[in-house]
């Protein structure tokens, strides 16, 4: 096939995501991807690279939205109540001195 890494990042491919990444990680936009037929080592990598960046990417989407407290979820909100409130075992309050 003798594409590159910069072809396959400019097309619509579902592996352009991860070509660009690719490219941004240092390789070269030159270099030859010589076999992307379905089941080659080549296109097998660069798929699965393509999925865990995708991963990686919801991941920070979901974080970002989780720091701001109207679009943060059930599990961030417990963990910040936890941390402004720590829970101490009710007989606390006997035991203080104020």
């Amino acid at each position: 096939m003798g594409r590159t890494l910069k072809d396959l990042a400019a097309s619509d491919r579902p592996a352009s995501r991860a070509a660009a990444a690719l490219i941004e990680a240092g390789y070269a936009e030159n270099t030859q991807l010589q076999e992307l037929t379905p089941g080659s080592v080549t296109r097998t990598l660069v798929e699965t690279f393509s999925r865990e960046l995708e991963v990686v990417y919801e991941q920070l989407g979901e974080i970002y939205e989780s720091a701001f407290l109207e679009t943060a979820t059930r599990d961030s909100l417990e963990l910040l109540v936890d941390e402004l409130c720590p829970r101490r075992p009710w007989w606390w309050w006997l035991l203080r001195r104020g």
